[in-house]
């Protein structure tokens, strides 16, 4: 059991770049314009909700829906946004589509949700542009069509977004939507990367890891591994924790290697979970601790995994 309890801990490297469908829900802070104190005057009557809105620019409009949103006010909020996407205001209809999306206000509706980031997206809103091409991707509220993700990905990217960087350098690696290039995965993911976005960032460590669109260097793998990680990336904790237990771009180091494994182990990340269970049975870098072994492959296993199936099967 015990040499194949490395074997498998070996085998369970590599997190790959695969459904790269990431989307952004956030609204951009309104423009706060400073106004003049005014005298005071006798006071009015309130205006009707109807009378205010026809009192107010679209920018103004679009800051009363951010304040209901900050504070949870959810169904104000998008009242307030459909008055400035009505207007033809770019980042309130992101917003409505994105509050569709999650169902925030509003029954979940990812139709709805391609309409309006479809708007926003035509009017050049990058994080419209992005999720569009994530509806695309993953077949909500719009046909699949990885061509088209790409479309949208390339718009948003182009732009800077790192969020449809990442999805488009995953779209080039794994052939989706777009003929399998390597060397685009690559130069996609590093400008994403370089913004610190931890996806990004672990599935650079891969390419090194693997030679793909790059010169093979696992150090430099174990450095990307390690930025990502940092930021609480499982996959890429994981990663650097297998690169500490087998020495590779890193002095070897079982203690860092348990240390690495338990923290994506903790997030629920099935494979990191099988090789902590390895780390305990094998008494490597922790003390050799049957129960615990079987308590995380029983973590794995209940979320799928193979290879701690058989490792449960394998140890009585």
């Amino acid at each position: 059991m015990k040499q194949l309890s490395k074997i498998l801990l070996a085998l369970l490297l590599l997190a790959l770049p695969v459904g790269m469908s990431a989307q952004i829900y956030e609204l951009r802070p309104p423009k706060r314009t400073v106004t003049k104190p005014v005298k005071k005057t006798k006071k009015k009557k309130p205006a009707s909700k109807k009378e205010e809105a026809e009192e107010l620019t679209p920018e103004e409009m679009y800051a009363k829906g951010y304040d209901f949103y900050q504070a949870k006010d959810y169904s104000q909020a998008i009242e307030w946004l459909r008055k400035a996407a009505d207007k033809g205001h770019e980042d309130a209809q992101y917003g409505i589509g994105f509050f569709n999306a999650k169902g925030l206000g509003v029954q979940q509706d990812y139709n709805q949700a391609v309409y309006w980031y479809r708007k926003a997206a035509e009017q050049g809103n990058a994080k419209a542009q992005n999720n569009l091409g994530s509806c695309y991707y993953n077949n909500r509220g719009v046909q699949q069509d990885y061509s088209q993700a790409v479309y949208w990905y390339r718009k948003a990217a182009e732009q800077g977004s790192a969020v449809a960087q990442n999805n488009l350098g995953g779209c080039y690696y794994n052939g989706q939507g777009v003929q399998q290039d390597y060397n685009q995965a690559v130069y996609w993911y590093r400008k994403a990367a370089e913004q610190e976005n931890p996806k990004a960032q672990c599935y650079l460590g891969v390419c090194y890891e693997n030679g793909k669109g790059v010169q093979q260097d696992d150090s430099q793998a174990v450095y990307w591994y390690k930025k990502a990680a940092e930021q609480g990336n499982a996959q890429a904790q994981n990663n650097l924790g297998v690169c500490y237990e087998k020495g590779k771009g890193i002095q070897q180091d079982y203690s860092q290697a348990v240390y690495w494994h338990r923290k994506a182990a903790e997030q629920g990340n099935a494979i990191a979970q099988n090789n902590l269970g390895c780390c305990y049975y094998n008494g490597q870098g922790v003390e050799k601790d049957v129960p615990t072994a079987r308590y995380w492959w029983q973590k794995a296993a209940d979320q799928g995994n193979e290879n701690a199936k058989q490792n449960l099967q394998n140890c009585h």
